[in-house]
């Protein structure tokens, strides 16, 4: 069994000779300079907002006072922008509830902060209050919705619904009676006579801010979260967020809790949009059930959508663009500004697709940046082409491992690597009869059902260490949808699944993959939006759950698969036969005890499918490697013992010799009438 940490006691690798380990030419050095890397551009981003910050601190010291507060209130909408960056652009969270965690927020201060101010001296309390009661908000409704399997466009509306639920109730709370201590709700009147940012130092008087020091105290917080939100995409937990916004499956499927992942990430934007509800109340000292309504719901998602989501300064520029010309053109009524908000969101929907500040960066790589590169170095550098795909904003660029010759052909003379863990340099060769020999795969009377089709009838089989298992089948026979029940993707309708004797029937995807199941599936499943290098360092750290260890990991792997030189591509780029091996390698990184490999050999060349048979030979010394196959000759020379599935049961098994001399079995091939386990033809009902 594979525990979560089971990638510091047990790794598999794909290295280059045996006990060489991680001592290829330059490893070290590529380490280092991605730690530099990374290093740099955190200081960058810090050196940016910080010259960013003294430009608008000085700007509002030089504005008049209601420009600064005009300004202050452009900056809180900010902070709440940057938390469906967090929800929506970097874990794909599509919600409309924003705007009402951020009316939570805005009372909770209120009602903190009217019940506590006097007494106490401050309300800086009362903003802690806020995210506090924005993210348990938000952490109450996330529960159900991803709990409860929601999907995308279900939390979008769910979102939408309670925002005006909200609405509705708050909107009911008119009169003395509704009050909360010293704070009275107000129904439709609103909360009135909110205290501002007040603190009070040990010994000292209460001091509320001026206007240009709330500017100053939002637009600080502003930066700080975008800070936050940058350094957190080049880490782990930024990193898991996008994958699982890019494919929720195969994130499962490598060994994250998908689930939990996203609950965490709404709660922390729920945070966000509370304090920056705190922040609204403390600005206008007022708060009213309109920012329930669908207006703020929606106009939180054009910010967004025309600054980019998957861009933390595009919260600034969507907010500025959008507030900004809305200031300028709105007269007394606001119609030409409705007007504006309108038009603006068609023509980023329909012209700049990724929004203003993406649009602008692709635009400074294809352009700019290629032509100041051309005038200061004379030719272009290889592999510098500016129509390739990138890798998104939320992941770190490493170096790409050297290739060397040992490593251009996948399945060839190098070995599998079972490490003593994912963080051993040295590694360690197992040589066959030594090492981790794989786990016993049963599956008793399983039957799966959809409805009224029968996809499984009753299928019992048991899959055997250190030799492979070969399930043949005609389309539909149920060959899938058996790696769907393996797997956890599918819950069973009857029977048992066992792994080692343990029952893991019940478990879901993530927790069987953490016991050591792996699966390339039939269509490959993979970070089609990220670089090739990074779809294999989120396998590994899956496994790992060290980031050091999984970045050395994934580059061996990358380099024994022979995808150096598109390390850095978008794998949506990537060739057929390069994604099958990509999926391959990623089953591989999550150091599995057993691999399920639905049709390896779809679509590679006959090279490929030579060098596909030699690694599935070797994975089945130290493996459980169940293959899924329709190429006869592939499954003829893995020499496997084979299973064929019919209509959803097991109909015989035996040698592939055995098998092609089977009448039974050609009739099910050739479509001669055999209707079932049973056997019986056509020719045999009459």
């Amino acid at each position: 069994m594979r525990t979560p940490a089971a990638g510091t006691e047990r790794a598999a690798s794909v290295a280059g000779a045996p006990g060489q380990g991680d001592r290829r030419p330059g490893s070290g050095s590529a380490r280092l300079r991605a730690r530099i890397s990374t290093s740099r551009a955190g200081l960058s981003d810090l050196v940016v907002a910080a010259i960013a910050g003294g430009l608008l601190l000085l700007a509002g010291n030089l504005v008049a006072e209601f420009t600064a507060f005009e300004w202050t209130l452009w900056a809180i909408e900010v902070i709440l922008a940057l938390s469906l960056v967090l929800v929506w652009g970097y874990c794909g969270i599509f919600s409309f509830g924003q705007a009402a965690v951020y009316g939570i927020g805005g009372y909770a201060y209120g009602v903190f902060a009217l019940n506590v101010a006097e007494r106490t001296g401050e309300t800086l309390s009362a903003l802690v209050v806020a995210a506090v009661a924005g993210a348990v908000f938000a952490a109450a409704l996330g529960y159900f919705m991803f709990y409860g399997n929601l999907s995308n466009i279900y939390v979008a509306i769910v979102t939408l619904a309670t925002a005006l639920v909200v609405f509705a109730i708050v909107n009911s709370t008119a009169g003395s009676a509704y009050r909360i201590g010293d704070a009275v709700l107000g129904g439709y009147n609103g909360m009135t006579r909110i205290p501002r940012i007040t603190y009070r130092l040990p010994g000292g008087d209460p001091t509320t801010l001026t206007r240009v020091q709330f500017f100053a105290v939002c637009t600080g917080v502003a930066l700080a979260l975008a800070l936050a939100l940058r350094s957190a995409g080049r880490r782990p937990f930024g990193r898991i967020a996008v994958a699982v916004r890019e494919n929720e499956t195969r994130s499962s499927l490598l060994g994250y809790d998908v689930r939990r992942h996203k609950l965490l990430v709404f709660t922390l934007g729920g945070a966000i949009a509370g304090l920056a509800g705190g922040f609204y109340a403390a600005w206008g000292r007022f708060m009213s059930p309109t920012v329930f309504s669908l207006k703020p719901a929606a106009l939180v998602v054009i910010w967004v959508l025309v600054g980019g989501r998957f861009s933390v300064s595009g919260a600034f520029v969507g907010v500025l663009v959008v507030e900004g010309l809305s200031s300028w053109l709105g007269g007394p009524s606001g119609d030409r500004a409705s007007l504006l908000v309108g038009a603006l969101l068609i023509g980023i929907v329909l012209g700049l697709r990724g929004g203003v500040v993406p649009t602008l960066g692709r635009l400074w790589r294809e352009g700019v940046r290629p032509s100041l590169a051309g005038a200061a170095i004379r030719g272009d550098p290889a592999g510098s082409d500016p129509s390739s795909p990138r890798v998104p904003e939320s992941g770190p660029r490493h170096d790409r491992p050297p290739s060397t010759p040992a490593s251009t052909h996948p399945g060839g003379e190098a070995e599998v690597w079972l490490g003593a863990g994912a963080g051993d340099e040295a590694g360690k060769t197992i040589e066959d009869g030594d090492g981790a020999p794989g786990a016993l795969l049963e599956v008793h009377g399983v039957s799966k059902r959809f409805g009224g089709v029968t996809a499984l009838d009753d299928v019992t089989l048991a899959f055997v260490p250190r030799q492979p298992s070969c399930i043949i089948g005609p389309n539909g026979a149920g060959k899938s949808t058996l790696f769907g029940v393996l797997t956890g993707y599918h819950g069973v309708t009857a029977g048992t699944i066992l792994l080692n004797g343990e029952d893991i029937t019940r478990l879901g995807p993530h927790r069987r993959a953490r016991l050591g199941l792996g699966i390339k599936m039939q269509v490959p499943s993979v970070y089609d939006a990220l670089a090739a290098q990074e779809n294999l360092w989120l396998a590994a750290y899956a496994a790992s759950g060290d980031r050091d260890a999984a970045q050395r990991w994934a580059a061996r792997i990358l380099a024994r698969l022979g995808l150096c030189e598109v390390a850095d591509l978008a794998v949506g780029a990537l060739a057929h036969g390069q994604r099958q091996w990509l999926e391959i390698g990623m089953a591989l990184a999550t150091n599995p005890s057993v691999i399920l490999l639905d049709e390896p050999t779809a679509g590679m060349t006959r090279d490929e499918t030579e060098r596909t048979e030699r690694l599935i030979a070797q994975l089945a010394r130290h493996a459980t490697v169940v293959v899924v196959e329709h190429d006869m000759e592939f499954v003829r020379r893995l020499d496997a013992p084979i299973s064929v599935l019919h209509m959803g049961g097991l109909f015989t098994q035996g040698t592939f010799e055995e098998l092609s001399r089977d009448e039974r079995v050609l009739n099910i091939y050739l479509g001669r009438g055999a209707d079932g386990p049973t056997g019986r033809t056509d020719a045999d009902a009459g």
